[in-house]
């Protein structure tokens, strides 16, 4: 008989926001884009697909704010 090896393919999951260097010296932004992505992932599940779409983009757009107001608050604070 022969015996055929299984093969698994491991897909790569998302990254997570606490494993990156923002964790380490930012502990509260971190904790933020965490939720953030929880947020994202419930929002992809809401079984109205107009609804789900609307509120991704309005967190997405919420995100892009959040970090241009922290990147500009380091600026300041190097600046000053």
């Amino acid at each position: 008989m022969s015996t055929s090896e299984s093969v698994v393919i491991h897909f790569p999951s998302p990254r997570n926001p606490l494993h990156s260097f923002v964790a380490n010296e930012y502990p509260l932004q971190a904790a933020a884009e965490y939720r953030a992505a929880l947020l994202a992932m419930l929002l992809r599940g809401l079984p109205e697909p107009e609804l789900a779409n609307a509120t991704s983009a309005l967190l997405s757009e919420l995100i892009v704010l959040y970090r241009r107001a922290i990147a500009q608050a380091a600026w300041r604070a190097e600046h000053e």
